[in-house]
């Protein structure tokens, strides 16, 4: 609010008093009455305000109209009157009062004891925004920016809110950086955007705080998240979201996931919708990697028990089959062989291969007359014959691989292993013999224990 100048009746030269006398329109006692009620106004005497201010705003003193306006508006030693208070605030923005004016305007833009008139809002505030009243040349500013004033043009708006930006007001200062960072109104010119919202952000404004932390993003990311900090704990909801990905990415951090979550979570409370998106993101990379320490866990205690295991024991099945045959159980074999049997690579002897063509696909029941007492590396399997093919394609893999049918609950399943081998120190030294590719998902099974698995197609 723009300070009033009070007039000093305390002049004891008859020039001085006639000069007051011209200038106030109103004779001495008068004067004297409206010096008073500004007095007792200052002093918070508001029952005593309320009376001379009454007496003098009758008489057409602005000021006087103003301070009554203001003792109605805020129920200041009496009750609250929102129609005494605009009657009163209307004799003072007609007799000049920029404050009044304002208020005035204020009232009609939103409606607040009056018929809402953007018409009548422009009016009130065009006259405060010429007696240089920044909110007002903010508002005015922000009515030809949006069209309330009757047309959009955003050169004027720029200039209203432009000239309140001078005056200090950082909401206006945000807005002239704004327009000019995105060259509406005005020619684009980042520095004196950025010039405008740093002033507004210094000036404590959450919104002017996180525009420039993220103008200063790439430019210097210690100084962007200083902006981010300041503009968060001032509960904006954006600062908050931009934060949390900050320490969710490492930019200029150290990745910091638990307090991205946090913070994500505080911007969806603050309001702000978009944020949900990433506390949807940080909870499923947290369930992810959850997953694959467990698998990274299991894989660690597999191993120990394989080293504990005898010779002959095998690798244990996939969880997926145990739950499809339950039956079919890891087999321990404790027989030792008389003679070693295939090397490593060398493929299973077979059957006459099938209709198809292809000297790998094996018949029906094939793996029944394969010795029981030998082990072979499982490649992989699956219901889509054609994937399978797809598989052996992709690894580039030996002809000496083989694949058979068999029959689980969801129908045809198909099943690529690898060589048969003594041991399984023997088939772990065949796995050099295949590519790399093909070596991360294998299993090492029992010839045994595929013939338990094995179903008439």
């Amino acid at each position: 609010m723009n300070k009033i100048m009070k007039p000093d009746f305390r002049t004891t030269s008859i020039q001085g008093a006639v000069t007051a006398l011209i200038f106030s329109c109103l004779p001495l006692s008068s004067l004297e009455a409206a010096n008073s009620c500004y007095q007792s106004f200052s002093d918070k005497d508001y029952v005593q305000a309320r009376n001379q201010c009454q007496e003098v705003a009758e008489q057409g003193d602005a000021k006087g109209a103003f301070l009554l306006s203001t003792i109605y508006y805020q129920g200041l030693g009496t009750e609250s009157d929102e129609q005494r208070a605009l009657f009163w605030d209307q004799v003072a923005a007609e007799k000049g009062h920029p404050d009044s004016a304002y208020r005035l305007a204020l009232a009609y833009q939103l409606g607040q004891g009056v018929n809402k008139n953007n018409s009548q809002a422009r009016r009130w505030y065009m006259q405060a925004a010429l007696a240089d009243h920044p909110k007002a040349q903010k508002q005015l500013g922000a009515m030809f920016e949006t069209g309330t004033a009757g047309e959009v043009n955003s050169q004027r708006a720029f200039d209203w809110y432009l000239k309140s930006a001078r005056q200090g007001l950082a909401d206006a200062q945000l807005r002239a950086g704004t327009m000019l960072l995105e060259g509406r109104g005005v020619k684009p010119d980042r520095a004196h955007a950025q010039h405008w919202i740093r002033k507004a952000a210094l000036a404590g404004n959450a919104n002017a705080q996180v525009a420039l932390g993220v103008m200063l993003t790439e430019i210097d990311p210690p100084e962007s998240l200083s902006w981010y900090e300041k503009s968060a704990e001032q509960g904006n909801a954006l600062a908050l979201q931009n934060l949390a990905l900050v320490y969710y990415s490492g930019q200029g951090v150290a990745v910091n996931v638990d307090k991205a979550q946090q913070l994500a979570e505080q911007a969806v409370t603050a309001g702000n919708p978009n944020a949900r998106t990433l506390v949807d993101q940080i909870r499923l990379d947290a369930q992810q990697k959850r997953v694959q320490q467990l698998q990274a866990e299991k894989q660690i205690l597999s191993a120990r028990i394989h080293d504990a295991m005898p010779e002959r024991s095998v690798e244990p099945v996939f969880e997926s089959e145990l739950t499809l045959e339950p039956e079919a159980n890891i087999v321990l074999a404790s027989l030792s062989l008389p003679a070693p049997a295939a090397g490593p690579g060398q493929p299973m002897s077979e059957n006459s291969p099938t209709a198809n063509g292809d000297v790998r696909y094996m018949s029906d029941g094939w793996i029944l007359g394969q010795p029981s007492n030998l082990f072979t590396i499982q490649l992989t399997n699956g219901t889509d014959l054609s994937g399978i093919k797809k598989y052996i394609k992709q690894h580039n893999l030996p002809d000496t691989v083989r694949y058979y049918r068999t029959r689980r609950d969801a129908g045809i399943f198909y099943v690529l292993i690898y060589g048969e081998y003594v041991s399984i120190n023997a088939a772990k030294q065949a796995l050099a013999t295949i590519p790399d590719s093909a070596r991360k998902n294998h299993w090492i099974r029992g010839v045994n224990q595929l013939q338990g698995l094995y179903r008439q197609p």
